[in-house]
């Protein structure tokens, strides 16, 4: 098993962070995902599902299942990967600071992944979490 963990400051309320980390929003707030379909209405909570295409292209996208397991509104979403490579489980937690939001984002993996593996996933996960900072504090009303 494999464990990756990233954690970002954001210069935003803990509910504006919140309305940004659904999963119905990924396509906007991680660069790789390019599609996620599945949920409806926006809705989301335990037993929700949806398929996540992942990547630069059709060719080189992966492709997997995501059930949430676990929601708890302005807390955390955890949720299982499956159908796909990379099985395994995400979480993502927020926690109010005294000045904005922690960002943090587990992800776990039922392999034990190669270094360099581990080290790309990594890379991908800081960038993300910094995009996700970028688009948050770009809003007004923080």
């Amino acid at each position: 098993m494999t464990e990756i963990t990233r954690s970002i400051e954001i210069s935003s309320a803990k509910d504006k962070v919140w309305s940004h980390i659904h999963p119905s929003k990924w396509t906007k707030i991680f660069n790789f995902v390019k599609e996620v379909n599945g949920y409806t209405n926006g809705e989301a909570g335990v037993g929700t599902k949806a398929r996540v295409v992942a990547g630069k292209d059709e060719t080189t996208a992966v492709k997997y299942n995501v059930e949430i397991t676990e929601f708890v509104p302005n807390v955390k979403i955890v949720y299982r990967r499956y159908n796909g490579p990379l099985k395994g489980k995400g979480e993502i937690h927020i926690k109010a600071l005294q000045s904005g939001t922690l960002l943090k984002r587990t992800s776990y993996y039922d392999d034990n992944l190669s270094e360099s593996t581990i080290k790309t996933l990594s890379e991908g996960m800081e960038n993300d979490n910094l995009r996700i900072k970028t688009i948050i504090e770009a809003l007004k009303d923080n």
